[in-house]
């Protein structure tokens, strides 16, 4: 289990809640807009993040991506799921 007080990667700098909460703003606008299925988990995981973040002045990550040294925790598979929805769906309009 590792606390990350930053973003991706342990990448941390100054007014990282106030982006948070303008990029969770900017998802939540892109769900309300296009009602798909994909943001909808990527605004659930990114206000789960956000949230503990807020309460605790981190992100508790537990599980240790194979291979590597990086940990994630279930809010950032939603994020990932959802992004890869997204892009899917989008993929889908084309054809």
């Amino acid at each position: 289990m590792v606390g990350n007080r930053g973003i991706s990667f342990g990448l941390v700098f100054p007014g990282l809640e106030i982006v948070s909460a303008l990029v969770l703003l900017g998802v939540f606008y892109c769900w309300w807009r296009g009602r798909e299925k994909g943001w909808w988990l990527v605004l659930l995981g990114g206000a789960a993040n956000f949230g503990e973040r807020i309460l605790t002045g981190r992100v508790v990550d537990y599980w240790l991506i194979p291979g590597t040294k990086l940990y994630n925790n279930l809010n950032d598979y939603l994020i990932f799921v959802g992004l890869g929805l997204v892009v899917w769906e989008k993929w889908k309009r084309l054809k």
